[in-house]
Order: structure tokens, then sequence, then C-alpha cells
């Protein structure tokens, strides 16, 4: 079962899968939605959003 991601949020996660350690402008409120399911995380130092390997099996489960 996937969990129903946006449109914006679906391309984001797929654009930190093509730059791994994104230093991209992410607007927080699609920051936050990928936060809350687990599909990425936020560093501690400069703020950069991260998948995690969540986020990698959503994509490779739920991405079309």
């Amino acid at each position: 079962m996937c969990i129903p991601l946006s449109p914006e949020v679906v391309e984001t996660l797929k654009s930190l899968d093509r730059i791994p350690d994104s230093q991209a402008n992410i607007p927080r409120s699609i920051a936050n939605e990928l936060l809350t399911h687990g599909l990425a995380y936020e560093s501690r130092t400069g703020g950069s959003i991260h998948m995690t390997s969540a986020g990698r099996l959503w994509l490779n489960r739920c991405a079309y």
C-alpha cells in the first residue's frame, strides 16, 4: 500500500533521488509532507532535505 502524496511532493521526492544532497529551495509545506511521512529527513546543519530509505522504497514501488 502506498501513501498518497500530492504531485508536487512526488516531483520533489524524485528530484531528491536525482540530486542526493539537494540544496534546492524546497517549499516548507512540501518538506513538511515528506518529513511527516518519514520519506525524508532534514540535516541538522544547513537545513537541507535528504531522502530516507523509505522515500527510495516509495519511489520504487509507488511513483509512476
